[in-house]
Order: structure tokens, then sequence, then C-alpha cells
């Protein structure tokens, strides 16, 4: 609780600052004016791409709504304690959390294989709205190739940051690596801007990010991006040589550098999550809600944004979203024994 009341406290005196200079531009601020207050539950740091996407939706919803909406960073297990703090919440809770396919993946490895102790139950938040989708992308130092990278696994293993193990990006790229004899390990880092300059300072062999991240650093030349960790290509970067398009795991578009006799569609697993409210809050809020997510979607401002900052536009609401969840999480489990040697 006390962790639960500084957080609090610094993300009100945000809020606070940030009206007073620009109108509530950092994601906090009224809808209608004198409108009660919804929390945004952020399990995750002031800064990284969750947080400024809940800001994002909160700046907008709030033109949509008569709530006004703040943001509140609850760091701790890497969204294990936001999670844990919101089931003690009461059904009839307005809060709201963003609620990570990584943060159920490792729920449910938990729960099943005993990686780490799960102190929360996932079935007591129920995902609402999706605001966060996210391509995992497989980057290098320059004049790398993905041969290069897949050779290495091979015959030492490589190391990876971004992320910490059987963290999603861990997941889907170190099942992928499995399925061709290849060894990752992870070596953990504070931060995206930590885990790039693993890769600058040559203590990992590759990152794993979204686009996001590493735009500037593919813009200036920096690193390459080898892989999409999904079904399709991505397209949106810009090299100093010109746009590129990065080849992904499946299809037409799947990389040559991999075995086509292989099917890595079972290392797929999607990144990003959603707003949720308690299990058991009553159908008027969850309709309000969905209906909320709907108009920011709906709105240049929020979609405009995401595709500005190389995420993915994807609309799933509830009740789909509970099965969507599940559904990635059954995926996860498969990509984790596919990993281990258990499958």
């Amino acid at each position: 609780m006390k962790k639960r009341f500084l957080a609090l406290m610094l993300a009100l005196a945000m809020v606070f600052s940030l009206v007073a200079c620009s109108g509530g531009s950092d994601g906090e601020g009224g809808g209608g004016g004198g409108g009660d207050t919804v929390t945004i539950v952020c399990g995750y740091a002031a800064g990284g791409t969750a947080d400024l996407i809940a800001r994002k939706w909160a700046e907008v919803a709030a033109k949509h709504s008569d709530h006004n909406f703040i943001v509140e960073n609850q760091t701790g297990g890497d969204g294990f304690e936001a999670a844990a703090n919101f089931c003690d919440e009461g059904t009839d809770t307005t809060d709201l959390l963003v609620f990570g396919y990584g943060l159920c993946y490792r729920h449910d490895l938990g729960n099943t294989h005993g990686t780490e102790e799960v102190y929360f139950d996932r079935n007591e938040i129920t995902p609402l709205v999706s605001i966060d989708s996210r391509t995992w992308v497989v980057y290098a130092k320059p004049e790398t190739t993905l041969t290069d990278v897949i050779a290495n696994a091979q015959s030492s293993g490589i190391k990876m940051s971004g992320g910490n193990p059987l963290s999603d990006p861990h997941l889907t790229f170190g099942s992928m690596m499995s399925q061709v004899g290849g060894k990752v390990t992870v070596v953990s880092y504070d931060g995206g801007a930590e885990q790039m300059k693993g890769l600058a300072d040559g203590e990992v062999d590759v990152f794993i990010g979204t686009p996001l991240q590493a735009k500037e650093e593919v813009e200036a030349g920096n690193m390459v991006p080898l892989l999409a960790l999904s079904d399709t290509a991505f397209e949106g970067f810009v090299t100093p040589d010109g746009p590129i398009t990065v080849p992904c795991l499946v299809g037409d578009a799947k990389a040559p550098e991999l075995d086509a006799n292989i099917d890595f569609s079972t290392s797929i697993l999607p990144g990003g999550g959603y707003l949720a409210t308690r299990t058991g809050a009553s159908q008027e809020w969850m309709d309000e809600i969905v209906q909320l997510g709907k108009d920011v979607w709906a709105d240049e401002e929020f979609s405009g944004w995401i595709a500005e900052n190389l995420l993915n536009k994807t609309e799933i609401y509830a009740p789909d979203a509970a099965g969507a969840v599940d559904q990635a999480c059954q995926n996860a489990l498969a990509a984790y024994e596919l990993m281990s040697g258990q499958s």
C-alpha cells in the first residue's frame, strides 16, 4: 500500500503540474469538466511504451467522456504488483488496469510450470478494450545478417536483450530459435534504452523490441532490423539508404534465411494489451468503456498517433477480448514447452 500511495502522489503531482502548464497534455485532464475521475493503473514505469499509450488514450478519451482520466504508475514485479493491487479492489471500482499479454503469459506459465510465484488471479480481471498492439522485431548491429544470428545460436548460443526471461519477446524469439536448434540467453536491463545500449556495447547479440523503441537508431544506421516476429512483414522503417520491408516468420513474406520446411507460426505471440476492469463489474460500466474505446479508436488523434509511432491498429473489445487473451496464453504455453523441450 505504501508503494501504491507514493505512486499516486507522484502521478497527481505530474497531473497538477501539467494541467497548470498545458491543460493536461500528458494524458490527464477533464473531458467534460467537473466529472468524476477514472484512474488508469499502469504497472510499468513512466515513459515506457505502455505508459505512453495509456496517457495518450486518457487524453483522447477525455474528449469523448464526462470522466476525467489520470494515469497512475504502480511499478513492481514487472506488472505483477499492479495486477495484485487491482485484484484487491472491489467490483464496483471505476479504476482501469493496463492489462498486457506478457503479464498474462507469465501468470499462466507460473501457475502451470512453476516458473515464478504468481500472487494474483488474472481471472479476476476482465479485458475490455485493446489499446496496444506491437510487432516484436529482432535487431542487430550493422552488417549482421539473420544467417549470422542463426549460425551463432546453433554453434555457441546467443544473448538477447529485450524484456526479462520468459517475457513475450523471449518466448517468441526463443521458441523460434529452438526450432532451428539454436540457444538464446536473456540479459536483463532496466528499460529499452539500456537494452539497446547492451547491443551497441556488444554485451548482447540481438535486441528484441518494438519499432517505436528502435526507430531513431534504425534511421541513424546504428542498428538493423532483421526479422519481424509476426505473420506479416513490417513496413515503416526508413534507413540511411531509404525505406525497407522487414520479413516475418510465415507466409509469402517469410524471411528467406528461415527453413521453408519449418512452420514457425507457433512462435507468433501477440504483444501489447488492453484496458481492463475488475471481473464482476456492472454491465453498464463495461458497456460504457467499450463504447468509449470505440470512440477513441475512431478519433484520428489516437489512431494517427498509433500509426506514427509504428504500432498496430488492432481493435478487440469485450466480450471477444477475454477469448483472445486465453488463446494467446495457450500459444505462450506451447512456445515455452517448445523452447524448454517439454513439448
